[in-house]
């Protein structure tokens, strides 16, 4: 379990905290791991009803650290953070995000496969595939234009500009927008609602809500890896990344 990832136990709530404040809770290669094994172990023990994702106050989490990226492409395809997609996307208990302030990148993208997403009204999202010559992950390509039609998505993937809570809310990706104060609160109230009603059900609910898109997502995904690997060997994708280092 990686120092970075904080797990504990909030009565029938396991809460999952993204904590490397030092580096706007960027993700590593041991962090992604950690949260994947996190996920995994809420999903296997019978008392934990919910999983909660939740960064620090002011940022959940500013991406991927492109550190990871800096060597070009993995020569198997296999990506820490596509690894922690697909522990995230086949959990079968309910997850929860909490977002507050910066919500960047894989941020954004892993939000497409929780189940409830509170946001507080200062958070900001993004899907810079583009900005750093790269291309969309994740199940994006499929879920963002079935979620909120072509136009829109094609807006928010090509631009790659950050949009605000409202904006999100707007298109179905958060569900409320609450205050900094009561964010971790309103997602372990959902968590503690849910517990109420039968574990059988939740997950038989969840599964067949999931199972429509399920084989499109996963089709997506190993069309997006292929081209995700053949966009990071790229000149232009090098540059992008090294052009953020230098700026930092």
């Amino acid at each position: 379990m990686s120092a970075q990832i904080v797990v504990t136990r909030e009565k029938s709530s396991l809460c999952i905290q993204i904590h490397r404040p030092e580096k706007k809770n960027a993700l590593t290669q041991e962090m992604y791991a950690a949260i994947s094994d996190a996920i995994r172990a809420g999903d296997a023990d019978d008392s934990v009803r919910a999983i909660i994702l939740h960064g620090i106050e002011g940022c959940f989490t500013s991406g991927n650290d492109l550190e990871n990226f800096r060597n070009g492409p993995s020569p198997d395809r296999v990506y820490p953070h596509n690894l922690y997609i697909d522990a995230l996307s086949h959990a079968q208990k309910p997850v929860i995000a909490a977002v507050s302030g910066i919500c960047l990148g894989i941020g954004t993208i892993m939000l497409f496969h929780c189940d409830f997403v509170y946001a507080t009204a200062d958070t900001r999202f993004s899907l810079p595939f583009v900005n750093l010559g790269l291309s969309p992950e994740g199940g994006t390509s499929y879920i963002l234009p079935h979620l909120i039609g072509y136009q829109k998505a094609a807006e928010l993937i090509l631009l790659g500009e950050q949009f605000d809570s409202q904006v999100a809310e707007r298109i179905g990706l958060v569900n409320e927008i609450v205050p900094d104060e009561t964010l971790l609160a309103k997602a372990l109230d959902t968590s503690e609602r849910l517990a109420q009603k039968s574990p059988e059900a939740i997950r038989a609910a969840k599964a067949l809500l999931k199972r429509g898109m399920k084989d499109a997502v996963t089709t997506a995904m190993s069309r997006e890896l292929d081209l995700f690997n053949e966009r990071l060997a790229s000149p232009e994708a090098g540059a992008a990344i090294e052009q953020f280092f230098t700026k930092r």
